[in-house]
């Protein structure tokens, strides 16, 4: 069976999904700005996202995540590998419902794409974990923990910003120009070293996520 796949896979007559994204093709990139910024969100739709209609819509030039329930987290994918990078992107949680909680998925990998399920390092949104990197899906939970310093420059009604670094294993949060943590990941079973991109929203829902200035520089490996 093996000799088979391998001689399929020879001639080009059978192909292998890639892991981050499962079945689906990657979306293309927009071209890069002069500083080599790439823009993931273009303020008017959702080009090169997919994820819940229900939940994710663009309201007033933002990226809104708002449900009054739902049954289990569900993400808003941008389908396209990335390895090296510098990613930004700017936030506001609502704090209304059980549990506001949201985050920005890398490095992560599609488990489900009927409910829009993603598994993957996380750079945390919520009470008590602003700033974290949380291993969805995963076993190791918090790999870097919630940096009091970071924490209290969080704005209740104002945009945040957090800016991710993953190059080679070391993984960097900044969240409002204060570094919260690194992190070199050496376990070679649990890491991931390219995945896709994903804006969370965190059950039981009743909570509003809003996102903007997504943006993502590609480091030379």
């Amino acid at each position: 069976m093996m000799i088979r796949r391998a001689a399929l896979l020879a001639l080009g007559l059978l192909t292998v999904a890639p892991a981050f994204g499962q079945d689906k093709p990657p979306v293309e990139l927009p071209k890069a700005d002069a500083d080599g910024w790439i823009s993931l969100f273009n303020g008017k739709d959702l080009t090169g996202w997919e994820g819940d209609p229900a939940v994710w819509k663009v309201v007033d030039g933002t990226i809104s995540g708002k449900a009054e329930k739902v049954g289990g987290n569900t993400f808003l994918i941008y389908n396209h590998p990335f390895s090296d990078f510098v990613v930004e992107a700017k936030w506001i949680l609502v704090k209304e419902g059980k549990f506001p909680n949201s985050g920005l998925q890398y490095r992560s990998t599609v488990k489900d794409w009927k409910k829009w399920v993603v598994h993957g390092y996380q750079a945390d949104i919520g009470d008590n974990y602003h700033g974290a990197l949380y291993e969805e899906g995963g076993k190791r939970g918090l790999i870097i923990k919630p940096k009091k310093e970071a924490v209290d420059t969080v704005k209740k009604d104002d945009w945040n910003q957090y800016q991710i670094t993953a190059q080679g294993t070391k993984l960097k949060h900044v969240l409002n120009g204060i570094e919260v943590g690194e992190f070199d990941d050496q376990d070679e079973k649990a890491r991931r070293t390219e995945g896709i991109l994903a804006l969370q929203y965190h059950a039981p829902g009743g909570f509003e996520i809003k996102w903007k200035d997504i943006r993502i520089k590609l480091l030379k490996q």
